[in-house]
């Protein structure tokens, strides 16, 4: 399946559910990679051109990524094994 275009993931991207709605997730990070991944968010945000992303969109996108695109899904698979 090829890999979708900038263009289209801005359109399949969905808001984040309301809080009556939502389901939580949390992950934990020891403080050096903590701040790694705000280092990341804050480059994804620049690149992508966003005002505004956060933690929670970041980690929702990179789960629909490893969902709908099978090459990301076994890089996942094979980091995991």
């Amino acid at each position: 399946m090829p890999e979708p275009t900038p263009r289209a993931r801005r359109r399949t991207r969905r808001p984040p559910s309301r809080a009556a709605d939502a389901v939580a997730l949390t992950v934990r990070f020891d403080p050096e990679e903590s701040d790694e991944v705000d280092d990341f968010l804050r480059e994804v945000r620049r690149e992508a051109r966003l005002r505004r992303l956060d933690k929670a969109d970041l980690v929702r996108e990179l789960l629909r990524l490893a969902r709908e695109h099978e090459s990301t899904r076994k890089a996942l698979i094979r980091r995991l094994h």
